[in-house]
């Protein structure tokens, strides 16, 4: 296994610039749309998000709370913040002794979770057009994720300093940081969208729900969009919307990581219920809040050979990336523990 990760060292980066200096028209333009997508969307969406996350981190408001009332309000801090802010917050109380490693893994993992606004404006305003696809998404992708955090319950804090309050250079050092994790968010979307368009570029992939579940398994806001403009009924589309800002794709993963050292397989795993969860009951819900103005069409039989081979890419393009997040953390550990 060592042997197969050290090969991966190289191995991946070469690959990586193999395909670059492949398909440079490709890759240009994923870039270039990404980091558009970046800048108008989700840049103003999250960063204010995110400071508010590095203040209370600082201020240490979450040491006030009752140790039985901890995971509850650090279920509402991941809910209300958004990605990567879950991760965060864990890392923050394992740092300073009021959880241990296993329970801020446990944190990381459950209240890692997308933010509200961005469900709001972004998806549903911006790729749905209709600010009642909300209600569904909401009450689908946080229903998911209250039950898969309800373990949470027997969460145990250490007892802790007490907080210290915020001082003056708080502020400016809180928007530093902001700045910092969301120009990092930027870099996880622009890399993730990138190794989208290769392997479309790569295998063919059509545009189609193949293709959306092939960008949102890297990305989740270009899984979304996509998702959004498919030929398919209200409450599917809805549904993989769900899944895939619930799951986060490699971006959030890589974003998820560079927070807190997760182990990558039980991060996966968690993620991928909740998501089937959340896009089961969204689809479910849709139909009670938003009507169906989109009949779905049916694929001719080369279509549906096209799709089939399609998937097989999707499934291949899915273990290279997470495979590729497992080297990232593992190579991450290694230098953190590293004096």
């Amino acid at each position: 296994m060592r042997t197969f990760l050290k090969k991966l060292d190289w191995i991946a980066p070469a690959l990586l610039i193999a395909g670059l200096l492949a398909y440079p028209a490709a890759v240009s333009e994923s870039a270039a749309d990404a980091a558009l997508l970046w800048w108008s969307r989700v840049l103003p969406a999250l960063l204010p998000y995110l400071v508010a996350a590095s203040l209370l981190a600082r201020s240490g408001a979450l040491l006030r709370v009752k140790p039985r009332l901890l995971p509850v309000a650090l279920f509402l801090c991941g809910a209300l913040l958004g990605y990567p802010v879950g991760a965060k917050l864990a890392d923050a109380l394992r740092r300073q002794k009021v959880l241990d490693d296993a329970d801020a893994e446990r944190v990381a993992v459950r209240c890692n979770l997308p933010n509200p606004v961005f469900l709001l404006s972004v998806v549903s305003l911006g790729f749905f057009g209709n600010l009642n696809c909300a209600i569904p998404l909401l009450l689908g992708v946080y229903g998911a994720a209250l039950l898969f955090a309800l373990p949470l319950l027997r969460l145990y804090a250490k007892k802790a300093p007490e907080p210290r309050g915020l001082l003056p250079n708080d502020l400016p050092d809180a928007i530093g940081d902001g700045v910092k994790t969301i120009g990092v968010i930027g870099g996880c979307i622009v890399f993730a969208s990138v190794l989208g368009a290769l392997l479309q570029s790569a295998f063919h992939i059509p545009q189609n729900t193949v293709l959306a579940v092939l960008l949102g398994s890297f990305e989740m806001t270009c899984g979304v969009r996509a998702a959004a403009a498919l030929p398919l009924p209200m409450s599917v589309r809805l549904a993989l919307a769900a899944w895939f800002v619930q799951f986060g794709g490699l971006s959030v993963h890589l974003q998820t990581a560079l927070q807190f050292p997760v182990r990558l397989l039980r991060y996966a795993r968690s993620k991928a219920l909740a998501a089937l969860l959340a896009a089961v009951l969204t689809g479910i819900l849709t139909p009670l809040f938003v009507p169906e103005t989109i009949v779905p069409t049916f694929a001719s039989a080369s279509e549906i050979r096209q799709n089939a081979w399609a998937l097989l890419t999707v499934s291949l393009a899915a273990a290279l990336g997470l495979l590729f997040v497992f080297v990232f953390t593992v190579g991450l550990g290694r230098q953190k523990r590293t004096p």
